[in-house]
């Protein structure tokens, strides 16, 4: 429960330290005293959004320190682990201060994010405002409660699990299958091309084989005039060789007359060596040339390679890996074929578990409604609704429509007087019936929950005084497991009470402060009179109010 709660410089509160017991506490004040800046307050240390607006007139920073004395569930217990902090004393302490540009949060004096307050916060206390009632008309909101009323929320985690199971194997299938599905449609086109590559058996380094021999066959007429020349240069009659044999055998008789003329005669002789060789080579080069294939031929082979090339966007010497990869894609098909097999049984191996897990939800939320239907309209009679009854329809949902949270919609259906059809209740509801639907629901749901702190925040408006007064003593009926706390504006709500604090504005100094003052009985009188008659206490005022609050006391001892 909250057992202390320190504020400074929210708004109108300068400075308030309040103490907190078990029980229902009830909150009173006149309108503007600043009942919605304790709530405010409550909520930043809860975790709430840091509102900087918040910051009282001339100061630059506030804070807000709540200290509970929690119940140690599993929850709160992991969550405390996760971060590194332990209860000291019990105690369990959320700290949040706020400056012009910065929120800072701590839990135990350990700094923590505000997400961190606000995960402790929602296992500490449950906050119930005017128009939180409007959320019972969601079906979502009705389904949750359902779960949570009917205590099979482990079931429906297991929806929830074996739903994104069969959504993720699902996945999976249809995402390979149609993959899959464009792999056969292009199969045919795979197979033709693996063919065409195959039939063209390009073979490494042709491209470079057949450029050279094309370059000879464009060159042959040329190269074999210019050969032919050359040889006749130096081997016919008369040619060059002729001359230069003449002419060394003429240096060679030369040289027997004058032996200085020998080296001449000699290196004419090397001379006509290397250039009877040259010759010997030409006439053998001019002799044997012929054209090596057709040019034509080689033309269109070289034609057929560059348009494959340019049709699988390669290079003509990357044509042999382009048909190893069209072989393994065509292997690769009948192996994902096979995968697509094994995901379709996992889809609809998963699909019948979330199935079985939607017939099992749909059991346990047969139940709870069957069993809770009764309980409901015990606490709507109490709550001054005699009349009203209340039916959970569950609605079947097609099979394409199951989700995470199970095969059906829920929907409360309320028949507030005798004779009236039964109706969702968001058409014949009205304010003061969603309030007390509420209230009944929670006191049928806090039975089996772990104590904590419950908070109500003018959930009473709009209701009559005899209504009022089965509100406050459902209150104080969810107070003795519960530390309830209610900010009310009826008298016979706070008469139901266990303890009374009165929020009031008052003025010092030229400065406007809210103060928060615990009521002891004769102050508690006076300040249920002034509920009941205005600020002008009359006789009647406080002789109503005694009435209210004998009329507390035997409804507690009977309830105790």
């Amino acid at each position: 429960m909250l057992t202390h709660l320190a504020i400074a410089n929210i708004a109108l509160i300068s400075s308030l330290n309040l103490e907190f017991g078990p029980g229902f506490t009830a909150l009173t004040g006149e309108t503007g005293a600043g009942k919605s800046l304790l709530m405010d307050a409550l909520g930043l240390a809860l975790g709430n959004r840091a509102d900087m607006s918040l910051i009282r007139h001339g100061e630059t920073q506030a804070e807000v320190t709540a200290t509970f004395s929690p119940s140690p569930t599993p929850q709160l217990e992991a969550l405390l682990e996760e971060q590194g902090v332990t209860l000291e004393n019990n105690e369990l302490i959320l700290r949040r201060q706020l400056k012009a540009e910065s929120s800072k949060a701590w839990l135990n004096g350990t700094p923590v994010p505000a997400s961190v307050l606000a995960q402790v916060g929602a296992l500490l206390v449950d906050i119930h405002a005017q128009h939180g009632t409007q959320a019972l008309l969601s079906p979502a909101a009705q389904r949750t409660l359902l779960d949570n009323l009917g205590g099979h929320v482990s079931t429906l985690q297991n929806v929830q699990q074996t739903h994104y199971n069969w959504r993720q194997a699902h996945k999976q299938h249809a995402t390979l299958a149609a993959q899959c599905e464009q792999a056969r449609a292009d199969a045919e086109r795979l197979a033709t091309w693996h063919t065409e590559l195959e039939k063209l058996a390009y073979q490494p380094g042709e491209e470079d084989t057949l450029q050279a021999q094309r370059a000879r066959l464009v060159n042959f007429t040329q190269l074999q005039q210019h050969l032919t020349v050359a040889d006749d240069a130096l081997n016919s009659e008369g040619a060059t060789l002729s001359h230069l044999r003449s002419a060394s055998r003429a240096l060679h008789n030369a040289s027997q007359l004058d032996s200085s003329l020998l080296p001449l005669a000699e290196r004419l002789e090397a001379t006509l060596t290397e250039l009877t060789d040259a010759a010997h080579d030409t006439a053998r080069a001019a002799g044997s040339l012929e054209a090596e294939g057709n040019l034509e031929t080689i033309d269109d082979r070289l034609h057929a390679l560059k348009a494959a090339a340019r049709k699988h966007n390669v290079s003509i010497a990357e044509l042999p890996s382009v048909l190893t990869h069209l072989a393994a894609q065509t292997t690769n098909l009948a192996e994902t074929e096979a995968q697509v097999e094994v995901l379709r049984q996992a889809s609809a191996t998963t699909r019948s578990s979330f199935e079985s897990a939607c017939q099992a939800l749909t059991a346990a939320r047969q139940t709870a409604a069957t069993n809770l239907q009764p309980k409901l309209e015990v606490a709507l009679k109490a709550l001054h609704l005699p009349n009203a009854r209340l039916h959970v329809t569950l609605m079947p949902l097609p099979p394409e429509n199951w989700s995470g949270q199970g095969a059906e919609a829920v929907e409360l259906h309320l028949a507030a007087n005798p004779g009236s059809p039964a109706q969702p209740i968001a058409k014949v509801a009205s304010g003061g019936e969603l309030s007390r639907l509420m209230l009944a629901i929670k006191s049928v749901l806090y039975q089996g929950l772990a104590p904590q702190t419950v908070v109500f925040d003018e959930i009473d408006t709009g209701l009559s005084g005899a209504a009022a007064a089965a509100v406050g003593h459902a209150m104080a009926g969810i107070g003795l497991r519960h530390q309830t706390l209610a900010i009310t504006h009826h008298p016979q709500v706070a008469a139901a009470a266990h303890a009374h604090y009165r929020i009031a504005k008052q003025v010092e100094a030229g400065h406007t402060t809210t103060q928060l003052t615990p009521l002891g009985s004769a102050e508690r009188q006076e300040e249920l009179a002034r509920l009941l008659s205005g600020n002008a206490i009359t006789p009647q005022a406080r002789e109503a109010a005694r009435a209210l609050l004998a009329e507390a006391a035997t409804h507690q001892q009977q309830a105790a």
